[in-house]
């Protein structure tokens, strides 16, 4: 059944479906989710407006199709070879929605792939190989490591050298920061590899199960700003720089299957795996619309349907079983205004449809460290926003228009 809701309704809904959802995965495998959110809060304020990470961002669309080996690889539809509609979001990071664009730091590639027969995958990328927390306790440490404490106005001198200690102790976690320093950001949202960074479980055609990741590589070719553009390109050059070359002609990227070798840590996502580990092509991403301004039907999207199930599971990494739970927090706080007793109303259409479904996979034998069930829990929210563009519309099907997701 659907039904119109109030926003109030929808915060309800989705604080239900993070305690589903926390209580899916083993305890010890992630901290609390109102806990995750509630570390961004103490650095970065309440999370009303916009989403915590990533905010400054760019909705477009376009279309994937799998190609022979994509098929061959997973049984899921985003690979049965047949097109698929992509609602596609562009962002900057950071969480200022304001942040320049020649800044260091990660841009992200976020996709909702929609097949002929209306199933959802989604997923969230960004343009550095690796995570920068190995677990969801130590992504709330190092976030509260750098939180004010109330009564000083600064941050916790132990909590900080505490975190600092965590540091030095396992270095891979400053990767992602190294990465960072050494590559400058790109001249467009089209020239820049984005990766999953989290290992997932493809079932091929064959029966096997087979545990990867994947990167979105540029077909335009990886190019990044000088030091001198750097200082000259200003903070806004990326939005209008991406409808201009999306104007000329499809901007694509190939979505790559990169394999572990022997010894490959398989849920640390700070770990990049080693360029010579095995690689397949198995999709193409051709964007073809983009917004005329901000906003769009990708603003009110967390991109967390991760599995089309049997074809694509997520893995044990424990960051990656931890973000559906955390998410539906931060989009309760934001579409419903937080704890206030009566938020703001929306613009727009808002409907949920109140359906909770449940299943319980196995990883298949030694993945993830072994056999070991999990329950998904889904309440699959319908939202329907207001269009800004007839480009972006135009370009998706009547389906697509609708957000259904577990978030």
């Amino acid at each position: 059944m659907t039904r119109s809701i109030r926003p109030s309704a929808l915060r309800v809904g989705a604080v239900a479906l993070a305690v589903l959802l926390g209580a899916a995965t083993p305890a010890a495998a992630q901290p609390d989710p109102e806990t995750i959110v509630n570390a961004f809060e103490a650095v970065l304020g309440p999370i009303r407006t916009h989403r915590p990470s990533h905010p400054k961002g760019l909705c477009a669309a376009g279309h994937f199709t799998a190609t022979p080996d994509g098929t061959r690889l997973s049984v899921a539809p985003v690979f049965s070879g047949q097109r698929n509609t992509a609602l596609i979001r562009f962002g900057v990071a950071g969480a200022n929605p304001n942040a320049s664009d020649s800044a260091r730091g990660t841009r992200g590639l976020s996709i909702r792939f929609e097949s002929p027969s209306g199933d959802l995958f989604e997923m969230a990328n960004i343009s550095a190989p690796v995570f920068g927390a190995m677990h969801p306790q130590a992504f709330v440490d190092g976030l509260l490591s750098r939180a004010n404490d109330p009564a000083t106005g600064r941050p916790n001198p132990e909590r900080a050298a505490a975190y600092a200690t965590y540091l030095a102790a396992n270095p891979s976690v400053g990767n992602q920061g190294r990465y960072i320093a050494a590559n400058a950001p790109p001249v467009s949202f089209a020239t820049t590899p984005y990766w999953g960074v989290n290992t997932f479980l493809f079932r091929g055609q064959d029966g096997q199960v087979r545990p990867a990741r994947w990167v979105f590589e540029p077909r335009a070719g990886v190019m990044r700003l000088t030091a001198e553009q750097m200082q000259s390109m200003g903070a806004n050059f990326l939005a209008d720089e991406l409808r201009r070359r999306v104007a000329a002609g499809p901007v694509e990227f190939d979505m790559v299957l990169q394999f572990p070798g022997q010894g490959d840590d398989l849920l640390n996502p700070t770990i990049a795996w080693p360029d010579d580990r095995p690689r397949t092509v198995v999709g193409r991403l051709a964007v073809t619309a983009v917004e005329a301004g901000p906003g769009g039907p990708c603003d009110p999207i967390s991109f967390m349907i991760l599995d089309q199930a049997p074809g694509i599971e997520m893995s044990d990494d424990p960051i990656l079983q931890a973000r559906a739970a955390a998410y539906a927090v931060s989009l309760s706080r934001r579409v419903g205004g937080g704890n206030s007793p009566d938020p703001p109303p929306f613009s727009g259409t808002w409907e949920l449809t109140a359906e909770v479904s449940s299943r319980t996979t196995s990883n298949g034998g030694g993945f993830g460290g072994g056999v070991l069930p999990r329950s998904y829990f889904f309440l699959a929210f319908t939202i329907t926003p207001s269009l800004s563009s007839a480009a972006i519309s135009a370009s998706l099907n009547p389906r697509a228009t609708s957000t259904s997701r577990p978030c």
